[in-house]
């Protein structure tokens, strides 16, 4: 698989190797995000070694330790493996005083499980080397609540050692579609949104292929990779996997307040927060309040990976019909017809990319103190009301309609949004109209709205 993308942080890496001087740095981020991908980029061609921690017990990952720590300092790995895991790293850290070495502890969490002394051990000896040594060591895990807690917290014996940290995130919608070129904008949106924009997913989209035949290959076939990935991944990650797959298909069917999902799951709501946490430090869902009311008691979640609200509205409702190998019938019959409605809100948050990424180009109206969802009640019209996206400062507003449909996008959209956006108080408004398809009719009056359709999304 080529590298795609991760320009950043790779320079991140490559400065904090130049300097010279011992180095620790923590990499994390969830599962497939392709942290493992970036990090050999940044070993190729550099002398140093890398360590995988296996879910065991200390014997085998003391035996694969001391094997890499024989690699990086240039000895062969047929020598007796140390006789324990400080002594491995003691024997690491020394050698580093006479060169420039790396070495990469991917899977952390799980040597801290098999060896829980392992942090301390790290932090007596990054203080005996840290003005001597010259070795950039690299900690990674996939645990988020691991790495966030107890690598990088303020209790963690490491905390304050750390030279550098790096998040890896899911790819935006631009980069996604940089895994399949020779799709349209529209199918490179559609495999965002399959995707999650998680890295090793993207690499299995096939662009040769059409996407009909990629997601039935997939999502809808019992050999698919993506047929299971939801559930073994919650099983990886956390106990009680059941509980947690009822929370997430209740928000994947409109289920959004606490309350209202502790009643259906017949449980008390302080008892569900935890799960909620939980689901939330996996990246998976989100806690959304409004723009202007971010401070209110009610707020709601909703699936922010898209993956898993694809897998709870497609997959999973269909698996007794997929495993009698109906896969293509489910696509065309059940499926194709909702996969506007499904994109829905996947576009909202390609748009809110995209206007993310004209912030960073100066290409705005104006810079913005907020911004994101807004919904609430209209009282000038005596309704409930949302704007997909709104954004804000003290002096300035931009309201921003997004519509996925096959359709061109009508001038009454503009109009619509216009009439919303009367119950804001501000003198400078702005209006922006994104759509999948394009417009009917352009023209319009105002000179403060724009009308943007995908292919000026993808080309930014």
């Amino acid at each position: 698989m080529r590298f795609i993308g991760r320009k950043e942080e790779l320079l991140q890496l490559e400065k904090e190797y130049s300097l010279g001087t011992f180095g620790l740095s923590i990499v994390y981020g969830r599962r497939r995000v392709g942290k493992t991908y970036l990090l050999q980029e940044f070993l190729r061609d550099k002398r140093g070694s890398y360590f995988v921690a296996t879910e065991s017990d200390e014997l085998i990952n003391r035996i694969s330790l001391s094997n890499a720590v024989y690699r990086a300092c240039g000895y062969e790995e047929a020598l007796p493996p140390f006789p324990g895991i400080q002594e491995a790293f003691r024997f690491l850290f020394e050698h580093s005083t006479r060169e420039r070495i790396i070495f990469i502890v991917d899977e952390y969490p799980y040597l801290a499980a098999s060896v829980p002394s392992v942090s301390s051990m790290l932090q007596n000896l990054v203080d005996s080397y840290k003005h001597t040594g010259k070795l950039f060591l690299i900690l990674c895990g996939s645990s988020m609540s691991f790495m966030e807690k107890q690598v990088l917290g303020y209790e963690s014996p490491l905390y304050g050692r750390r030279t550098g940290q790096i998040k890896i995130l899911p790819f935006n919608y631009v980069e996604a579609g940089h895994f399949v070129p020779r799709y349209s904008e529209r199918d490179k949106a559609l495999v965002f949104a399959l995707s999650g924009g998680i890295a090793d997913y993207l690499a299995w989209f096939d662009d040769g292929k059409p996407l009909e035949e990629n997601i039935i290959e997939l999502f809808l076939s019992t050999n698919g990779r993506l047929y299971e990935e939801p559930s073994n991944l919650l099983k990886q990650e956390l106990r009680d996997p059941g509980r947690y797959n009822d929370i997430l298909y209740l928000l994947s069917t409109g289920t959004s307040r606490v309350s209202d999902l502790a009643n259906k799951l017949d449980i008390q709501s302080g008892s569900l927060n935890s799960y909620l946490n939980n689901l939330m430090d996996l990246g998976i869902i989100e806690r959304k309040t409004p723009v202007l009311n971010r401070k209110t008691k009610r707020p709601v979640y909703a699936i922010s990976d898209t993956m898993f609200q694809f897998w709870h509205a497609f997959v999973q409702p269909n698996l007794s019909l997929i495993n009698l190998g109906l896969g293509k019938r489910v696509y065309r019959q059940r499926i194709e017809p909702r996969i506007n409605e499904y994109m829905g809100k996947v576009f909202e948050k390609i748009c809110l990319q995209y206007y993310e990424r004209r912030i960073e180009k100066d290409m705005v109206p104006f810079l913005p103190e907020d911004y994101g969802n807004w919904w609430g009640n209209d009282s000038r019209r005596k309704q409930e009301s949302e704007i997909d996206i709104l954004s804000c400062n003290a002096e300035a507003m931009l309201f921003i309609e997004c519509k996925w449909r096959n359709e061109k996008a009508h001038r009454k959209v503009l109009a619509e949004l216009v009439e919303k956006s009367k119950m804001f108080k501000t003198d400078r408004k702005f209006y922006w109209i994104i759509s999948m398809s394009g417009f009917h009719d352009v023209e319009h009056s105002l000179i403060n709205a724009e009308m943007i359709d995908l292919k000026q999304v993808y080309s930014l």
